[in-house]
């Protein structure tokens, strides 16, 4: 079953700076510095397997259309232009639940883009998605989405010690989280 979807019916008030919606070819250089940012992809708990650009759109083809899975732009609305990206991974269907995951640009934080981008993903996971739980797996030192997460619902159910390994080689702990959707 595929879970791509469309953000179309997800509320979008006026005082959101940001709106989901599906990529487009535009967006892929953004998509691209991001994923070749290596400092980011760490805190994100990746390490990208290659970064031509060959690789990358493989990756984004193959992340758009993975099935129960969700892959979608951040688009600034003061400028109509993409400065991040959500996605919804490991969906389970019968326990309805699924890793919500948020990436935004340098230059976009710090002004409520990432706020809004996952509350409107919390959303999303509820009212499109019928999932009753998300979960996030976050590196314990990155404290701007440990604290953007916890502000949303999001609790600590665990620790994960020297749980990722980066590029280099070094070890990270890392926090799980999750929110009940229906106390969000």
């Amino acid at each position: 079953m595929r879970a791509q979807v469309e953000t179309g019916n997800i509320a979008v008030t006026p005082k959101d700076d940001a709106r989901l919606r599906a990529l487009s070819d535009s967006d892929l250089p953004l998509l691209f510095a991001l994923r070749r940012d290596r400092d980011l992809q760490s805190l994100l708990l990746t390490v990208p397997d290659g970064t031509t650009d060959a690789d990358l759109t493989a990756w984004v083809e193959r992340r758009k259309n993975q099935p129960c899975e969700t892959f979608l732009a951040i688009e600034d609305t003061a400028t109509a232009k993409a400065v991040g990206y959500v996605q919804v991974t490991q969906i389970h269907r019968r326990n309805a639940t699924g890793y919500g995951g948020i990436v935004l640009a340098a230059h976009a934080r710090g002004r409520g883009l990432g706020r809004s981008a996952l509350r409107q993903l919390i959303a999303l996971g509820r009212e499109k998605l019928g999932l009753r739980k998300l979960l996030a797996e976050i590196r314990v030192d990155n404290d701007l989405s440990m604290k953007l997460h916890l502000s949303l619902g999001y609790r600590v159910v665990g620790k994960m010690e020297k749980h990722f390994a980066d590029a280099g080689g070094q070890h990270h702990d890392v926090a799980l989280l999750e929110l009940l959707l229906g106390e969000a």
